[in-house]
């Protein structure tokens, strides 16, 4: 998969957003969302690990949710200037740490610590080796802590999904523009239906109200997001459960990420103290 040509930068892509987008609002959107689905009113006492962190305005959430230190790492550098970026505007706080690096990389996975709480949002499936990436992320978690992802998930359409992606990639920058408009005209506005329109656009228009994102950015992050390895809820239930000790205690679908949270069965998974 990886050896597909891969043109779109996830980390420009959120450079952009954090650019154009930003505002507190949103950062309260995120974090309202982080702590409804840990069932959580803060992270007084947690420490955090964000896995990808991309725009690191979840990273954020997480520090203005009182985490007692922050983790963030991406492999994108444009992703990792970004979150420094945002780091710095509530300057620099010592226990927010930001690092580049691959969830891939044994050296480097190696030298991070345990969390309280393991958080990976739509990342791990574009590493190009889903379920080692989801193996080494949940090394991460500490005997009572709690392993938060968000997986693609997999469905009879996935195959034309990867076609379209390497077609985005493999398009210069006009190309990658008429894609993205088709992809919105087709998904949204492709309708006889005066009543699905109106949705679109409300959809559309109060699109940050799901997780502080952008609709824009959003489409740009799901045509070019490459490699890409989606999967079942079952499979993932299924690994995570049988090779990683872990049973599920939240799991919420309707988008097209299926979020889920672990927590530790029994001690399969052998804990990295530091």
């Amino acid at each position: 998969m990886t050896e597909e040509k891969v043109t779109f930068s996830f980390g420009r892509n959120w450079k952009n957003f954090i650019r154009s987008n930003f505002s507190e609002e949103r950062v309260e959107i995120a974090q309202k969302h982080l702590l409804s689905f840990l069932k959580k009113e803060s992270l007084k006492g947690c420490s955090f690990l964000d896995i990808g962190c991309g725009s690191g305005i979840h990273s954020l959430a997480a520090f203005k949710s009182e985490a007692q230190k922050v983790v963030s790492f991406d492999l994108d550098p444009y992703s990792v200037e970004t979150t420094k970026k945002i780091r710095g505007m509530y300057d620099n706080p010592p226990h927010w740490e930001v690092f580049r690096g691959s969830i891939l990389d044994r050296d480097f996975i190696s030298k991070i610590e345990p969390a309280d709480i393991v958080y990976s949002w739509g990342v791990l499936h574009h590493t190009g080796n889903l379920w080692q990436a989801i193996r080494n992320a949940a090394s991460f978690l500490k005997k009572s802590g709690i392993f938060y992802i968000a997986i693609y998930e997999k469905n009879q359409d996935s195959d034309y999904w990867i076609e379209v992606k390497k077609k985005y990639n493999c398009a210069g920058w006009s190309g990658k523009k008429i894609m993205e408009m088709q992809y919105v005209w087709n998904t949204f506005f492709k309708t006889g239906s005066f009543q699905n329109i109106f949705k679109s656009i409300n959809y559309i228009t109060t699109y940050k109200k799901s997780r502080g994102m952008a609709f824009w950015t959003d489409v740009k992050d799901w045509l070019g997001g490459w490699p890409y390895e989606p999967a079942t809820r079952d499979e993932i239930c299924s690994f995570c459960e049988n090779e990683l000790g872990l049973e599920p205690i939240n799991i919420k679908t309707g988008e097209a990420n299926i979020e889920y949270l672990f927590k530790r069965k029994f001690s399969l998974l052998s804990e990295r103290e530091p």
